[in-house]
């Protein structure tokens, strides 16, 4: 009995500890920047970029063996999706011959086959899966797949897959939301005025507290992590962080952190519909979960009704990418002005840039750009448009971190495997693993699990003057 009382008092103590800190008090309502403010603050940051040198092509550059060998690549690209039948039994004349049309794929086809390595690299890759394809006694399109991704880990381009298994991890976004912080001239205080001295393993605070939005509406600060996750299906799965955080305060006292499970974001759009127009707390939200031509005129024309309102909010969360032409397209009629961003569309086979020189575009009302892991491509060529808008806000999670590249497409014939590849072109951002890095993505301006973005977002721009 008395074991039992004292386990309730230290659940007690330790509930009464921390519940102060996940409450809003004054202080976090004293430290609230206005709107202006807010606004001023990240225009800033994205304006830094502006000037920012642009990534050196160099590396990019396809060199052949004879240069008849570039005009090959129309041999391996295709329009065509078969059927494909993750049972099927191959035979290893089967399953040599997938392997051995990939690698010449990669050749003659793969904008970052140089880049990767070359020769080198890949000839090792393919060798070592010819000889665990020649180990196995029996070999389905699954198993002829799977043993694919597994020795092209070393390709780190956000587009490349086999059949939606990527063989790359992706970084994935935990928070760590039982305390509130906020930001003053102490450093980072919890919400009952504790100043953080050090935390556990993590020595740039800076790095680890990231603005973010509290259940409230409040602005605050919060611990988040990156860490690598596969994307071969498992990512609409839960996934737990391998690490508490321990923080350590200037007064003696200390509190674990635990991060929120995590698994990926998506949401449909409303039945027989291409995009959506809602409203969150009478601010308008559009929707559209990709970047297709078809419907281009949905919209522009969203785009042309949302241009006047003082708020409004770009919902690419489940915008998995599409056609660039329509991003431009959009930006430019909600803004009524041409923006550019900052990256450079480069040709690696026959070495142009594409570029026009991006430059700050001013911008009275406010445009918030809803962000997650699905927001690829040209959903995040958006928000690299966005960077250059002023009054521009990216609230959300990480984005999956596929930009450099393409979504050239290679059938394998006999598996019937799909192969996503980039093909000639690539598009290269301003040097420097804080704007942009492929895999990780672009980082938001305030950090919030996708889900909840809209709600926060819409709850902030309540709270902010």
């Amino acid at each position: 009995m008395k074991s039992r009382i004292l386990s309730f008092l230290c659940c007690l103590v330790v509930l009464v500890s921390t519940c102060g800190c996940t409450k809003v008090t004054q202080l976090v309502k004293d430290n609230q920047p206005t709107k202006a403010e807010l606004l001023a603050e990240i225009n800033e940051e994205h304006q830094r970029w502006e000037a920012a040198p642009a990534a050196d092509p160099t590396p990019y550059l396809r060199h052949y063996d004879d240069p008849a060998d570039a005009q090959k690549y129309f041999d391996y690209v295709t329009d065509t999706y078969s059927e494909y039948d993750a049972a099927k039994e191959l035979s290893l004349e089967e399953a040599e011959e997938d392997v051995n049309y990939l690698f010449d794929a990669f050749y003659y086809d793969f904008a970052f086959y140089d880049y990767f390595g070359g020769h080198t690299v890949f000839d090792q890759a393919k060798a070592d899966t010819l000889q665990e394809v020649q180990s196995r006694d029996s070999l389905t399109c699954e198993d002829l797949q799977k043993i694919l991704v597994s020795h092209l880990t070393f390709i780190k381009d956000g587009h490349f897959n086999i059949n939606q298994d990527y063989p790359s991890e992706k970084d994935i976004p935990f928070f760590f939301r039982q305390v509130m912080f906020v930001k003053t001239d102490s450093g980072y205080q919890n919400a009952n005025g504790k100043v953080v001295a050090s935390v556990d393993d993590h020595p740039d605070l800076d790095e680890l507290f990231k603005r973010s939005i509290s259940e409230q509406g409040y602005l605050v600060y919060y611990p988040v992590l990156l860490k690598p996750a596969t994307f071969d299906g498992t990512e609409w799965e839960k996934h737990t962080c391998d690490e508490t955080l321990t923080v350590h305060y200037t007064d003696g006292s200390t509190d674990t952190l635990t991060a929120d499970a995590w698994r990926q974001y998506y949401k449909e759009l409303p039945k027989d519909q291409n995009t959506d127009l809602r409203q969150t707390d009478g601010i308008p939200v559009f929707q559209f979960n990709s970047f297709d031509g078809s419907f281009l005129q949905e919209v522009n024309a969203a785009a042309a009704q949302m241009s006047d309102a003082a708020i409004s909010m770009l919902d690419l969360r489940s915008n998995v990418g599409g056609y660039e032409e329509v991003a431009h397209q959009w930006i430019t009629r909600y803004s009524r002005q041409r923006v550019q961003g900052n990256g450079v569309r480069y040709d690696v086979v026959n070495p142009v840039s594409v570029a026009i020189a991006h430059r700050w575009q001013t911008h009275d009302n406010i445009l918030i750009l809803l962000s997650g892991k699905c927001s690829a491509s040209s959903a995040e060529i958006t928000m690299d448009l966005a960077y250059n808008l002023e009054n521009s806000l990216i609230i959300g999670e990480n984005t999956n971190g596929c930009i450099i590249g393409n979504g050239g497409h290679v059938e394998l014939p006999n598996s019937k495997c799909s192969v996503i590849m980039t093909s000639v072109c690539v598009y290269l951002l301003p040097e420097g693993a804080d704007y942009f890095e492929e895999m990780r993505g672009l980082s938001p301006d305030i950090w919030v699990p996708a889900k909840e973005a809209e709600t926060l977002a819409a709850k902030l721009m309540e709270n902010l003057k």
